[in-house]
């Protein structure tokens, strides 16, 4: 009897494996169900570039859809920035009103930004700050549509002298993480542009 209760009073080698083999197996399951929770988290909480750009695009359109002419106020553009007179909230009367809203492309940082000032900041010559609508712009470009009279065709135009306001214009952009054939190029009709 004495030798029996000896050998009951320890592991086996067999029972410490056993042991070991499910404490690795355990581990291994809530390591990965943490790691799939951190991932999880992480995606949620990264900014979505397709919905800034369709910010963007909603942006752009209700600008150039209230585009009207001016003596004043005059539609200026070029490949990398765009001037439209339209209507702007304006802070200081509290109500929407005429002024000039400016997109511009830095492409050292790769941001696309918004300035809209109404008509009596442009008199007096105060400035809001503009704000950055959209991140991780690799590659962009605006493009004016219109009607050439000399050659009595319709064109693209890579700058718009201010002159009148453009039947089209025509936003070409890449963002970071695309390829270069996922470039994305968009058209916005103007109702008071010719």
């Amino acid at each position: 009897m004495r030798y029996i209760l000896k050998n009951r009073l320890g592991f086996s080698l067999v029972e410490l494996l056993v042991v070991t083999a499910m404490l690795g197996v355990i581990s291994l399951a809530i390591y990965s169900t943490f790691n799939n929770g951190f991932k999880v988290w992480q995606k949620i909480n990264q900014p979505l570039a397709q919905e800034d750009l369709g910010i963007f695009f909603d942006k752009l359109s209700q600008d150039l859809s209230n585009c009207f002419k001016s003596a004043s106020i005059s539609f200026t553009g070029d490949q990398a920035t765009l001037g439209i007179p339209t209507q702007v909230f304006s802070v200081n009367l509290k109500i929407r009103s005429m002024g000039l809203v400016t997109y511009s492309y830095d492409q050292q940082s790769g941001t696309l930004s918004r300035l809209a000032n109404d008509f009596s900041q442009l008199y007096s010559r105060q400035e809001n700050d503009a704000a950055v609508i959209l991140r991780n712009v690799k590659y962009f470009k605006f493009e004016y549509y219109f009607f050439d009279k000399q050659q009595q065709k319709y064109t693209w135009k890579e700058e718009w002298p201010g002159a009148s306001v453009p039947l089209a214009v025509r936003v070409i952009l890449s963002l970071d993480d695309s390829s270069e054939a996922d470039k994305i190029i968009r058209t916005i009709n103007i109702p008071v542009g010719g």
